[in-house]
């Protein structure tokens, strides 16, 4: 399923998009709308590369980063691509992701897509396994019921 947020941005140029899939489905969900939007851009000579915008929860992006920076370098390397993430400054109570910007090719974008979420992924459930073990220190905490990590990625 892919749900385009309109309303929550109306007359913004640009319209985030949920994708809820398996990580594979979500993949091939990228890809097929960076394929539209790229034919849209190339028949309205608008634009010549689309890049890619990823959002991710604050939380999990230092683990993308890596340290020195050493997993989004490995990423762009394997992909060609070049890979920008919005600065701290940028977050507000209210609005806890950051931007993850990818720009390349559309095949090296879909790539970068893949290796990213991957990576965002893992960080999630390593999370979910520390707090789930966190938990169980204390009795009756019920994590479901405060509505924590009831999402996945």
């Amino acid at each position: 399923r892919v749900d385009i947020h309109r309303k929550e941005n109306a007359g913004a140029a640009e319209k985030p998009i949920t994708i809820h899939a398996t990580p594979e489905g979500c993949s091939e969900a990228c890809r097929m709308i960076l394929a539209i939007m790229q034919k849209e851009a190339d028949e309205t000579k608008s634009a010549e590369e689309i890049p890619l915008k990823i959002l991710a929860h604050n939380s999990l992006v230092g683990r993308l980063i890596g340290k020195e920076g050493r997993n989004l370098k490995k990423i762009e390397q394997d992909t060609g691509t070049k890979i920008t993430i919005s600065p701290l400054q940028d977050l507000t109570i209210y609005n806890p992701e950051r931007t993850i910007t990818v720009k390349g090719s559309m095949e090296a974008c879909s790539n970068a897509e893949v290796e990213i979420m991957k990576k965002l992924r893992e960080a999630y459930e390593n999370d979910v396994v520390a707090v789930n073990q966190q938990a169980n220190l204390i009795p009756g905490l019920n994590l479901s019921a405060l509505g924590i990590f009831s999402t996945g990625l």
